[in-house]
């Protein structure tokens, strides 16, 4: 399918108003077409309106320095690690990753949300233990 020049710099642009707005999907219909854009990766701030400055000041004194390179929770939630009790984990520290693929869930409100990669690479570090409590903005995974 061939997208002329208008429609993807339209694309582009919500893109762009998507990133801004920290949404993760938009509809969007003209009545004779109709558009999704659907973002993948969890790296949302959907929750950031939330956030005041002391919490932000919170984590950056209390967590590692992970250079803003780490995949941060995108919720506030339980993590784990394996896809249920007993089985293999989903990574592993050396293990190369792909964009999308699910590297731990967060369960928030009796729902389990994959997380995913959100970039090519070897995993350096993993900072959450198994079943532990994660916040929102806490480095979950150094990926390089």
């Amino acid at each position: 399918m061939k997208i002329d020049k208008k429609i993807s710099d339209n694309i582009l642009e919500l893109s762009k108003i998507m990133d801004k707005n920290n949404l993760l999907e938009i509809d969007i219909s003209d009545g004779k077409n109709s558009y999704r854009l659907k973002k993948i990766s969890y790296q949302s701030n959907t929750i950031n309106n939330f956030k005041d400055e002391t919490s932000q000041q919170s984590l950056k004194k209390d967590k590692p320095d992970t250079k803003d390179s780490s995949l941060k929770s995108p919720l506030v939630g339980t993590a784990y690690l394996c896809p249920e009790p007993g089985s293999k984990a989903f990574i592993e520290v050396g293990q190369t990753v792909k964009i999308g693929q699910v590297i731990l869930i967060i369960e928030a409100m009796k729902t389990m949300n994959e997380i995913t990669a959100d970039r090519n690479g070897v995993v350096k570090k993993i900072f959450v233990k198994n079943e532990t409590p994660v916040e929102f903005g806490e480095p979950l995974v150094l990926i390089e």
